[in-house]
């Protein structure tokens, strides 16, 4: 009977699960909530994001099998394996690229085996990230707040990844690169491009990302990339309160730039991934005075440097912080140290060596690939002499607006406002915060100097190798105010008030750019990539598809426009803004320059008259007769097109 009676459920359970069924299905063959544009653009996000995923689970499993718990802290130790995985993977790249083996198929089997022969470091590196659920779990009020407020910036961050790319410099070289490398199955002198010869960590990685599939793979990865840095960040900054960790992350990112530049396909927050890891291998050898640690801490700082030439002043903070802090024991631990970072830079300059005769090529060396003319207007003029070094971070913060000349970077109020705070804690916490504070300060003078010697190296976005450690000291600085009190003021309490301000109004900036820029219309499929991209780039867009609409045999060289991406092999950008100079000091004559060009193959020109505008009115390297002689080229050149008034496209042939 009971058997009976629970057939009979069953059926009627069954029953009623296929009729619902039966419903949903017919219901929505008439009312689609989703078209085919918007489930295709969808499953397109969702599958760049767990692609860029896979490429850092494999770091992570890597860095972790060549790691270990190298450092207490959970998250700490996900950072630095995090960037010990990736530096090794952008070297495999590296050699790949040298010996013309990049293919799709190659990449995919590089993302298999790996997560396969480190699956279970992999899933270990995976389940670490839970650490976060339990600080939500275990957080404040005020900690909970901060949480929320980290997660707007991220997301907002994340959906400009998600979306096709639009910043200038990913456009001129960090995705153009990796594309020209996955064309050409390898690393080549790609188009005239310089940046081929700078260290290329950050653009191997998004060269395996753009082979398994879309550039946004690369973009989301970079996105990922700065969530590992800011899990190092919050882990080595609890050391000194717990929710100090919290206040080091805002920050970083209640800097417009800092914040912005997360979800823009750059390379930068790759140096700043390298930078904490640098300390958090120095801190796991202040603690234990092992061998690992600092071997750890130079090749992170061999990693940076391969994520940007400036970034190598990881290497010079990192071996001052040994000697300072190791007192009468500091040899062993920085010829680890030493040795390690130069075995891991090596490859780089062996690249360069290899491809353009010249170990620091583009910058310094003579080669048949540069002109020494090209080199010295890259460099520009001399720095600003009134930053003075102590005044570096004070000016810095003041005076850095995002896009303008100079520094050229937001960089935020709280790692300023913070760090004299650093001042006021407790004599067992100083470890930390020395290592911190002496790391930071030798990158503050270093780039000082290199702003004296010239105008280019003054810029902000050139040092995020230090700003995690800036972050921490500055998390230091509100352990120090949390714990000062005097009867009916408590400085904590403004402290906090002060930090969720901040990070709020950078919250609900990043907010208000995602309502202007609106890229979760792209990412979503509600927007056509192409219109997406001309309703953010302007004429730009336009202008490269006029130039796709010349045909597939165009060879167009352009003037002040230094963007490529998507438009190589028919452009050839000018990408250091100097092509017109360097023609006028080799060939003088219009004449000749512009028979020099048809030489080239050049079938077309492209002038960017807003750039050309910009330059007439700020660069006194050009002289009157420089402006005549361009005329006067110009004059003889059938207009093809004028792309409002920002582009005119001529033809050259």
């Amino acid at each position: 009977m009971r058997r009976r009676r629970r057939l009979i459920v069953g059926l009627l359970g069954l029953a009623g699960i296929g009729w619902l069924a039966a419903i949903l299905a017919a219901y929505y063959v008439l009312h689609k909530p989703l078209g085919p544009d918007e489930a295709l653009g969808m499953a397109s996000a969702l599958a760049d994001t767990l692609l860029a995923l896979a490429i850092l689970t494999a770091a992570g499993g890597l860095g972790r099998r060549l790691a270990g718990q190298l450092h207490p802290d959970r998250l700490c130790a996900l950072s630095l394996q995090a960037s010990l995985g990736l530096g090794v993977f952008s070297l495999v790249l590296l050699a790949l690229g040298v010996a013309g083996a990049i293919y799709p198929w190659v990449a995919w089997l590089i993302l298999l085996a790996a997560l396969i022969l480190f699956a279970r470091s992999a899933r270990g590196w995976l389940a670490g990230w839970l650490e976060l659920l339990r600080e939500w779990r275990a957080a404040s009020g005020f900690v909970r707040t901060v949480m929320a407020l980290i997660a707007v910036v991220l997301a907002v961050s994340l959906m400009e990844a998600l979306a096709p790319p639009i910043h200038f410099d990913a456009l001129v070289y960090h995705l153009t690169l990796p594309q020209e490398f996955v064309r050409a199955h390898g690393i080549a002198a790609t188009g005239g491009s310089p940046y081929w010869g700078m260290p290329l960590g950050t653009e191997m990685l998004y060269t395996w990302a753009l082979a398994l599939g879309r550039v946004q793979i690369a973009a989301v990865l970079g996105w990922m990339i700065g969530v590992a840095c800011l899990a190092g960040v919050i882990g080595l900054a609890r050391t000194f309160l717990g929710s100090a960790g919290w206040v080091a992350a805002a920050a970083l990112l209640s800097g417009e730039t800092l914040a912005w530049s997360l979800g823009w396909a750059y390379g930068d927050w790759t140096a700043a991934l390298h930078g904490i890891a640098i300390l958090i291998g120095l801190d796991a050898w202040r603690r234990e005075q092992g061998d690992r640690a600092p071997a750890a801490a130079g090749a992170a700082a061999a990693f940076a440097l391969g994520a940007k030439y400036a970034a190598g002043l990881g290497m010079v903070g990192g071996a001052i912080a040994l000697v300072v802090l190791g007192r009468r024991a500091w040899l062993r631990p920085l010829t680890l140290f030493v040795v390690a970072a130069g075995l891991m830079s090596a490859p780089w300059f062996l690249k360069n060596w290899l491809f353009a005769g010249a170990p620091l090529y583009p910058v310094i060396g003579a080669s048949p690939w540069i002109d020494p003319a090209q080199q010295a207007f890259y460099r520009g003029g001399s720095g600003t002499p009134g930053v003075a070094t102590l005044l570096l971070p004070i000016a810095a913060t003041l005076r850095g607006v995002e896009g303008a000349p100079g520094f050229a970077a937001s960089l935020g109020p709280l790692m300023l406002g913070l760090t004299p705070a650093a001042l006021l804690l407790r004599r067992k916490e100083l470890g930390l915060a020395r290592l911190a504070a002496v790391f930071l300060v030798a990158g503050w003078i270093t780039w000082a100097i290199a702003g004296l010697l010239s105008i280019q190296l003054v810029q902000s976005r050139l040092y995020y190798v230090i700003f995690p450690a800036w972050a921490v000291v500055a998390g230091a600085g509100f352990a120090g105010l949390s714990r000062l009190r005097l009867p009916r003021l408590r400085f904590g309490l403004l402290a906090r008030a002060m930090v969720i301000l901040s990070l709020g109004l950078s919250a609900i900036g990043s907010s208000l750019d995602l309502l202007r820029s609106r890229p979760q219309e792209a990412l979503l499929g509600l927007e056509s990539e192409a219109s997406y991209r001309a309703r953010r780039l302007g004429l730009f867009e336009h202008a490269m598809q006029a130039i796709a609409d010349l045909g597939p045999e165009v060879s167009v060289i352009s003037l002040w426009e230094a963007r490529g991406l998507g438009c190589r092999p028919a452009c050839i950008p000018d990408y250091w803004l100097d092509r017109w100079h360097l023609a006028r000091l080799s060939l003088s004559d219009p004449g000749a320059i512009l028979a020099r060009w048809r030489e080239l193959g050049a079938t077309h020109l492209l002038v960017y008259r807003a750039g050309l505008e910009f330059v007439r009115a700020n660069d006194d390297r050009y002289t009157e007769s420089d402006w005549a002689a361009l005329d006067r080229l110009l004059g003889d050149l059938p207009l093809v097109e004028r792309i409002g008034e920002a582009y005119e496209l001529y033809q050259v042939r």
